[in-house]
């Protein structure tokens, strides 16, 4: 790989596939939506320029960027991730139809492999669906996500592009802002704030962001077209053992409030899917430890935060 495109390319984990790029010699154009968008975590990257584009305007990145040496399209963009916009049906609809126009200025631009950034959260809804369990509005953002696969995937195959799903577990690590499991618990467990969990029974799995980066890396070289592919460490466990692993590396005589909050989603059962494709396939396995991870996100929290 020489030359790759990343969209969503200031967000936590695609700044982190730019970085990982970059680090390997490739020539990087990160497309992030807005000059008014915070791109620190681009700063200082080697072989990297950046192009402004809104979603909505993806059909005219063609003009906006005159390579036609493009190797691979990572599309890591998407608009309301969290939050109430999950459930906004016109946000979420909105993304499918982006997702379509990513595929096809990619075939314009002659780059011949797209990589799409999809969601564990996906399987939970698909098993909620076919288990007739009633969903929950912000379902929307899953049941759009898996729209646009099937969409795009389509799409790729008829303009002869190799298609390749990337289906994110749960990243953590430095650089993460918005309000997710991991640097929420962290930062009370810093704090001495009491921490509040269901029981933890559900199979879980968290990866390490530079881990992530690398796999992404991976699969864009030797993923196999039209091939799902789990990003995540391969070592699912029940999320109680994760949870008492954190707080023993953060604040061993905290205590966390197991079984305080009713587990209300659905329990995934990680022999459902293929988590060793990625090694099978390409060879690379995750490096950091969960305990590892957890301590350089605390000593980065505790840094921007003094």
């Amino acid at each position: 790989m020489k030359k790759a495109i990343v969209t969503g390319a200031n967000g936590f984990v695609g700044a982190a596939i730019c970085r990982e790029l970059s680090k390997n010699n490739v020539q990087v154009i990160a497309v992030v939506r807005s000059r008014n968008a915070d791109i620190s975590n681009l700063a200082g990257l080697e072989q990297l320029r950046i192009v402004y584009c809104e979603l909505k305007d993806y059909n005219e990145l063609e003009q906006m960027i005159s390579d036609r040496d493009i190797d691979i399209f990572y599309h890591m963009a998407w608009s309301g991730t969290s939050g109430s916009l999950r459930g906004d049906s016109e946000v979420q609809t909105d993304n499918i139809r982006y997702t379509c126009d990513a595929v096809k200025v990619c075939a314009r631009m002659c780059c011949k492999r797209f990589v799409y950034a999809a969601s564990i959260m996906e399987y939970e809804t698909e098993k909620a669906i076919k288990e007739e369990l009633p969903v929950e509005i912000n379902t929307i953002y899953c049941t759009a996500k898996l729209a646009a696969d099937y969409m795009a995937r389509a799409l790729a195959n008829d303009l002869k592009i190799e298609y390749i799903r990337a289906v994110i577990s749960n990243i953590y690590g430095p650089g993460e802002v918005s309000a997710r499991l991991i640097n929420t618990s962290i930062r009370k467990l810093l704090k001495n704030e009491h921490c509040a969990f269901s029981p933890g029974e559900q199979l879980y799995d968290f990866i390490y962001i530079t881990d992530a980066a690398k796999t992404f890396l991976s699969i864009g070289e030797k993923g196999i077209s039209n091939r799902t592919y789990y990003v995540g460490s391969l070592q699912p466990k029940p999320l109680k053992k994760f949870l008492t692993a954190m707080k023993n590396q953060i604040n061993p005589k905290a205590e966390i409030g197991l079984g305080e909050i009713p587990f209300e989603g659905v329990s995934l059962s990680y022999q459902e899917f293929d988590i060793q494709a990625v090694q099978k396939d390409t060879g690379f396995v995750p490096k950091v430890s969960f305990e590892e991870g957890i301590r350089l996100t605390a000593e980065w929290i505790k840094s921007v935060e003094e």
